[in-house]
């Protein structure tokens, strides 16, 4: 839920905006780059404020965009499909996010059901054998009582017969509250001897289903506006644009990942629940950098 508040908060940056953080990054005043451009500040500016319409036709416009993308360093392809369609990548993103979230749930959705399942298999297994054992304990019973009302009809011939008839069914039945109590001590000993592997199967699922992720979290704290870019193992592009001071950011992915970052100073990093140092990278321009850092 973290990373999809976070997700959810982020804004796709303009492409004007992403150059002028950048310029503003590298310490290059607008007159700088308008002399190296060949073009006056007045355009530098409104290609900063993403104000194209007194700039010609698109073709010049994606001209100057791209010279401007490599007086700054800046990844052309990248930061030009900015300009091409802004509003595809901020949907493919929430496409990923959503498909991610669907996955998970579906996920625990399979097992809750499975642990639903096993808990009902512990609860009703003792139930199922007390009921099959009471069934078998009362054929004995039937038995007996066919016994004692076949012996009933030769005591209207003889009567002296039926005293020893009568002494040896009260003499049967201790011994059938002793099978009966065997019967019952079977049972439960089984019943325990059962439910033992299905609690061990049950912990086993839980155990496998914590340790399928494998993934590594990157948390980013922005104290100023900054340009960032991160992949990840896979090469799955995780993080891509300029991020707002006082902004939050939350990845995960396959470690290590690859980090393109401006302005590292003003950037708290976090991986896996652990700062990074980022001190010794150089200053005044972008940092390329892996994530473990490499000893």
């Amino acid at each position: 839920m973290n990373q999809e508040s976070i997700e959810t908060e982020e804004i796709t940056p303009s492409l004007g905006r992403a150059l002028l953080v950048a310029r503003e990054a590298a310490e290059i005043t607008v007159e700088e780059v308008a002399e190296r451009l060949k073009l006056s500040p007045q355009q530098i500016r409104q290609l900063e404020q993403d104000d194209y319409n007194k700039l010609g036709p698109q073709t010049f416009v994606r001209g100057y965009l791209k010279s401007y993308c490599a007086v700054l360093g800046l990844p052309v392809e990248d930061t030009l499909a900015l300009f091409k369609t802004p509003e595809v990548q901020v949907t493919a993103k929430h496409m990923q996010s959503f498909s991610r979230r669907t996955e998970k749930e579906a996920s625990d959705n399979r097992l809750m059901i499975i642990s639903y399942v096993i808990l009902v298999i512990i609860l009703g297994a003792p139930g199922i054998w007390w009921w099959q054992s009471s069934n078998t304990i009362s054929t004995p019973e039937v038995s007996q009582t066919a016994l004692v009302s076949a012996t009933t009809k030769p005591a209207i011939v003889a009567t002296e017969d039926t005293q020893p008839m009568a002494e040896e069914a009260v003499a049967t039945q201790p011994v059938d509250l002793a099978q009966t109590s065997n019967v019952t001590v079977d049972t439960l000993a089984t019943s325990e001897q059962a439910s033992q592997p299905i609690v061990t199967e049950l912990a086993s699922v839980a155990s496998e289903a914590e340790t399928t992720t494998g993934l590594s979290t990157i948390v980013m704290r922005f104290s100023d506006d900054s340009w960032v870019e991160i992949f990840d193992a896979t090469q799955e592009r995780v993080a891509f644009g300029v991020k707002k001071s006082g902004y939050t950011m939350t990845v995960q992915g396959q470690a290590p990942f690859s980090v393109v970052l401006n302005k590292h100073l003003m950037v708290e990093v976090e991986l896996d629940g652990k700062i990074i140092d980022l001190t010794a990278l150089p200053k005044n321009r972008l940092a390329k950098f892996k994530l473990p850092l490499a000893e």
